[in-house]
């Protein structure tokens, strides 16, 4: 978990298997440690859109980078997580005049979920997913279900920590997320996004949506989301249509490659959410 303001965003990666969750994580890190935070008055504002982006790239570098099976991760969780080491990496590359860092997730999506909070606030958030439509298309001896195709989120390359290898889990993106106070550890919402690589991004998104910006659940779900496809250095930011043409137009002045006003059935790329939030008062 990492402290954001009051609220403490807690990730549950399926089976302890690849920690994905680490990119929404170190992304909320990055706008804490930069002070960018105190800096957004509101959320779909220029200088939001931009932070979260650059936040989430510098996640998805150090993910694709070293998450894999935490048998064979070459560096700690906790060395992820540093605030010290966070703040360092992102006073040095971030920006907030200038789109300028890279990363690189894969982009797929095969998931559901479900959000359940009972009357004395205990919460489940669960995500499960097949992966790629029909999974690896292996139907087991006398079952009606296929096996799901997490194998696919291994890399190939040579002495990375992710590579294929025996009896080794590999990295992928289910994420189920909760919200908790800060001070108690009481329920303060539970959340997903789901869509393969949208997971980290949209909990970052809906995260900051309702803390910094005191949006309602159902407000935080419509807001117009960001999806980086690729992540790469040149590659395109995906604007879902809603989001305010000034800020379109400061973002790609700030250097930002986007593709703005991503409508109908190609909204599916920022993924299906759900929220519970809990009202602290009355329960």
């Amino acid at each position: 978990s990492v402290p954001f303001r009051d609220v403490r965003l807690w990730q549950v990666p399926l089976n302890g298997q690849g920690i994905a969750g680490l990119i929404a994580l170190q992304g909320l890190g990055h706008l804490e440690e930069t002070n960018v935070i105190p800096k957004i008055d509101a959320v779909g504002t220029t200088t939001t859109y931009h932070a979260m982006i650059e936040m989430m790239r510098l996640g998805f570098a150090d993910n694709r980078a070293h998450v894999t099976d935490p048998r064979y991760m070459d560096v700690t969780v906790e060395h992820m997580l540093d605030l010290q080491r966070i703040n360092e990496r992102a006073t040095r590359m971030f920006d907030p005049n200038r789109a300028t860092i890279a990363g690189a997730p894969d982009a797929s999506s095969c998931t559901v979920s479900f959000q359940v909070v009972d009357t004395e606030g205990n919460a489940i958030s669960f995500v499960n997913s097949n992966f790629m439509g029909f999974g690896t298309g292996i139907v087991p001896d006398g079952c009606g279900f296929p096996l799901q195709n997490r194998g696919f989120g291994f890399t190939l390359e040579a002495g990375h920590p992710n590579v294929a290898a025996p009896s080794k889990r590999p990295y992928h993106t289910i994420i189920p997320g909760i919200l908790t106070h800060q001070d108690t550890g009481d329920l303060y919402a539970t959340l997903s996004n789901m869509g393969g690589n949208m997971q980290p991004q949209g909990h970052l998104q809906l995260t900051i949506d309702m803390v910094a910006g005191g949006l309602d659940p159902q407000q935080a779900v419509d807001m117009p989301r960001f999806c980086i496809p690729d992540a790469t250095q040149g590659g395109i930011v995906l604007l879902e249509k809603g989001v305010n043409d000034v800020v379109v137009n400061d973002l790609v002045q700030m250097g930002h490659k986007l593709q703005a006003d991503v409508a109908g059935r190609s909204r599916s790329v920022f993924g299906r959410a759900q929220i519970i939030k809990r009202d602290r008062e009355t329960g």
